[in-house]
């Protein structure tokens, strides 16, 4: 597969099969997404919150129909200017044990800026025929099954089926109907659809890097350059969409040297805390955790380039460039000998200010929520749904495979939430 995608993972006591084996905490850039072998083995069936979901009004329609006559506008702009109002509140079908992948396409269906990108039909001129491997027909399945959930239409619900044999040939490991990680997916998901619309389709020569001449630049010319040197292979709208930016910093604990260095980051896979009395956490918690600084010791100590020598050092984390569409993946699952779950509740806000974890003093960095990836069940056995913001009517709705239904935000906080997306709303965009 190539290596394209990267997702920075703070483990605390989980672990993925790249991790590195003497440390339950280091930092983790996974450039070949691995599954997760401790993902739910099949869908425990679709499990609709009609308690607390309300079913959207209807008018008279075509038998079947159950979506329509939503009313109201909100400060978001259309997706299109001859959008209708119930566009987008189709449901997915269940194709058998797909929950996951309805789950992720519904969040990314209410991603205003892919949304866009795909309606418009924008994608079209920068498929790479080049060095693809499926030479567009990933993004142009993924842009087709968007316009039939926008498009004005009276199903109630679609068929994903075009899409799915198109990312199985992309990705093997999703052929067939057995029950994969949501997070996962959406990995390979990207990756496909930023290979697709890659706008680099010759590729330059590595430039080893030069430790000594970049010791002279400041961060922010430091950052920079790592930023263009990343974009020189991996330049598209969808990196533009979802990219940011990680700051390490290193320091040697016996000579005080700092290193610092930058990557790019997809998602951020933050920690759940353990060891408390209490089973309710707050995110901005989870967030602190992944980008506190920690200690590294015997086997983890790297080597300093001022001593020559491997050292004890402190590592630490912030954000360099924030994205503008943030996604964060709450660590649920273990991967260790005894796999389990945490059902912990995870208070995370309608809106999120990240300023505190800038790495530069004074920058605003504010998101709002907008899709929930939730899922209920265990280990073994378990189920995928989506909350998301409807990105022109500002309504809540509950996506449960074929099924959606009119929800309010005070429903969107569970303990089954497990990827989390959030869209920038800081004045001028995403930041470096």
């Amino acid at each position: 597969m190539p290596n394209k995608i990267s997702s920075y993972n703070r483990y605390n006591d989980t672990k993925s099969d790249n991790d590195s084996k003497s440390s339950t905490k280091l930092i983790s850039a996974i450039y070949s997404p691995v599954i997760n072998s401790t993902s739910p083995a099949r869908d425990s069936g679709s499990q609709d919150n009609s308690a607390s979901s309300t079913p959207v009004k209807t008018r008279a329609q075509p038998a079947g129909r159950r979506i329509s006559d939503v009313s109201g506008h909100s400060s978001r702009n259309s997706v299109t200017e001859s959008s209708q109002e119930n566009n987008g509140l189709v449901g997915l079908r269940n194709l058998g044990n797909t929950c996951f992948m309805n789950s992720v396409l519904q969040c990314l269906s209410n991603t205003k800026p892919l949304l866009d990108y795909c309606i418009k039909e924008d994608y079209m001129l920068d498929i790479n025929k080049k060095t693809s491997s499926m030479k567009g027909n990933l993004i142009t399945a993924y842009a087709n099954l968007m316009k039939s959930l926008w498009k004005d239409k009276t199903d109630a619900h679609v068929s994903p089926n075009t899409f799915k044999n198109q990312i199985q040939k992309f990705a093997p490991r999703f052929m067939g109907y057995d029950q994969q990680d949501a997070q996962e997916f959406l990995r390979y998901l990207m990756m496909g659809l930023h290979d697709d619309v890659n706008q680099i389709q010759t590729k330059p020569k590595p430039v080893a890097i030069n430790e000594n001449d970049e010791y002279r630049l400041t961060s922010t010319e430091k950052a920079r350059k790592y930023w263009t040197r990343y974009l020189n292979f991996d330049k598209s709208t969808i990196v533009d969409i979802f990219v940011g930016q990680l700051r390490s910093t290193l320091t040697c604990m016996s000579c005080k040297h700092p290193s610092v260095t930058f990557d790019p980051f997809w998602d951020l896979s933050v920690p759940l805390l353990k060891g408390r009395s209490s089973s309710h956490i707050g995110l901005s918690d989870c967030v602190s955790l992944f980008m506190k600084e920690e200690t590294l010791d015997g086997e983890e100590r790297p080597r300093c380039a001022k001593c020559k020598s491997r050292q004890r050092c402190t590592k630490s984390f912030s954000i360099q460039r924030f994205p503008k569409i943030l996604v964060l993946h709450l660590k649920r699952f273990s991967q260790d000998r005894f796999r389990s779950k945490l059902s912990t509740f995870v208070d995370f806000p309608m809106k999120l200010d990240l300023s505190q974890f800038s790495s530069d003093q004074g920058v605003s960095a504010s998101y709002s929520l907008y899709g929930v990836s939730n899922h209920s069940g265990g280990v073994y056995s378990g189920h995928y749904t989506a909350y998301c913001k409807h990105p022109n009517l500002g309504q809540w709705y509950y996506f449960n495979d074929s099924r959606v239904t009119k929800t309010s935000s005070s429903q969107i906080v569970s303990a089954e939430a497990y990827v989390l997306f959030y869209e920038w709303n800081s004045a001028g965009g995403s930041k470096l």
